[in-house]
């Protein structure tokens, strides 16, 4: 253990640690998770498919509640990031994948976050600022509120966060009108005919991906290290993902009402606005503007925490494959690096010219099932290091048979699921 991190967790142990700022890990990964990914793969199965997917939001929850702690624990008991794992004790080819997912992943996520602001805005105003423009001026604003610091960050976020979850639950109460289907979709998983494609794009866009990773660094901005914060943090995810499946599931009942139920085939041009003008006519100019708000704030936050946490990984990953010492690798991730700072501007200058793509949703929906791809990866290599791995004297306990068997469950998924959306299993 590092010295200078012992003395900062006895300096600052869970029994003085606010409750306000416990749970700030945690509702920053679901926030960054959320965003456009939750909102649009969640919107277009639920306008495809009605309610018969809501079983697959609560099951995304559930999985990435999982992953993210075993990411965690990974950190407290090694304090070591997860990226740092796979470069000490996994296959070179773990890292060479690891580096062109990340650099593809970033590409994606970038274009549909700032394809989605663009939308969320132009709805919001009525058009007064346009799509592309809009997610152009977004991706330069993300850039610039990282560089004010992990701080100011973080109080931008919480009340993001707040915004999008009360403004979009109040929208699905106005429009819930099915308990028993709603119980159905639930409780009864189903595979309609086609839907393989949106059961990828749900488990990869709910509760994020490759962004789970930034919990590592946010635990280290906490000061949170040592087997004494497991319980916070548990507590600290589980409140995440619980947030993250009612969010979820409230956007899948709106788009149940506003494009299932009348049977509208969604489009890019009208995606969200016919959902605020559903709600419109509904709830009245609240509902419009209340959906309006509540999406805008959620693909923002969503943008805001993929712009602060991907140069992360970017800078530790650099910092690895360059074998630099530990005390410079964690220089590497401070926000006034140069690594970051170049990561930063690459995650603001790339999407740009996508921002004049006329296919926004195409590029969110492309963005959550490329995501999808690394929750397997993510899965296999959990069950290798937290198994094995993880120090016995560090007093972190290693994975229980449940963890094993949901991330077993995890694996077999995606398998059964790819493999009847390329037409190998019978539908």
């Amino acid at each position: 253990m590092n010295p200078a991190v012992e003395q900062q967790r006895k300096q600052e142990s869970p029994r003085s640690f606010s409750a306000v700022k416990l749970i700030g890990p945690g509702l920053l990964v679901a926030a960054a998770g959320i965003g456009a990914g939750d909102i649009v793969s969640s919107t277009m199965a639920g306008a495809a498919h009605g309610l018969a997917l809501l079983w697959a939001v609560a099951l995304a929850a559930v999985l990435k509640c999982f992953l993210n702690e075993g990411i965690a624990r990974w950190q407290l008991a090694t304090d070591t990031t997860a990226i740092e794992g796979w470069c000490s004790w996994m296959p070179s080819w773990v890292q060479a994948y690891f580096g062109l997912y990340l650099v593809l992943w970033t590409v994606s996520v970038s274009a549909a976050l700032t394809g989605a602001c663009g939308l969320g805005i132009a709805t919001l105003t009525g058009g007064l600022v346009p799509r592309p423009w809009g997610a152009f001026i977004h991706s330069l604003i993300g850039g610039s509120c990282v560089l004010l610091g992990f701080t100011a960050f973080e109080k931008v976020m919480k009340v993001l966060i707040g915004t999008m979850f009360f403004s979009i639950i109040i929208c699905a109460i106005f429009t819930f009108h099915d308990p028993t289907a709603v119980l159905r979709g639930l409780v009864v998983p189903s595979v309609p005919s086609g839907a393989g494609t949106s059961v990828l794009s749900v488990l990869g866009g709910i509760g994020g991906s490759i962004a789970m990773l930034a919990y590592n660094y946010w635990l280290r901005e906490e000061k949170m290290a040592g087997p004494e914060w497991i319980r916070y943090v548990r507590v600290d995810i589980t409140i995440a993902y619980v947030f993250t499946a009612v969010f979820g599931m409230s956007v899948m009942i709106i788009a149940n009402q506003a494009f299932h139920v009348p049977a509208v085939q969604i489009t890019n041009a009208q995606a969200v606005t016919r959902m605020a003008e559903t709600l419109r006519h509904i709830i009245g100019p609240l509902g419009f503007y209340a959906y309006s708000i509540g999406f805008w704030a959620a693909v923002f936050a969503s943008l805001l925490g993929v712009w602060q946490s991907i140069p992360y990984l970017f800078a530790d990953f650099y910092g690895l494959i360059r074998r630099y010492p530990r005390p410079a690798r964690e220089r590497l991730t401070e926000v006034t690096s140069t690594p970051y700072r170049l990561a930063l501007l690459f995650i603001t200058v790339v999407p740009l010219p996508f921002a004049f793509v006329d296919q926004p949703l195409f590029m969110i929906r492309t963005f959550t099932i490329v995501g999808s791809l690394f929750i397997p990866f993510l899965a296999a290599t959990l069950l290798y290091l937290n198994n094995f791995r993880i120090p016995a004297q560090s007093g972190v306990p290693r994975n229980s048979l449940l963890t094993n068997a949901v991330l077993v469950f995890a694996l077999v998924l995606f398998a059964l699921v790819g493999a009847l959306e390329a037409g190998l299993l019978p539908k």
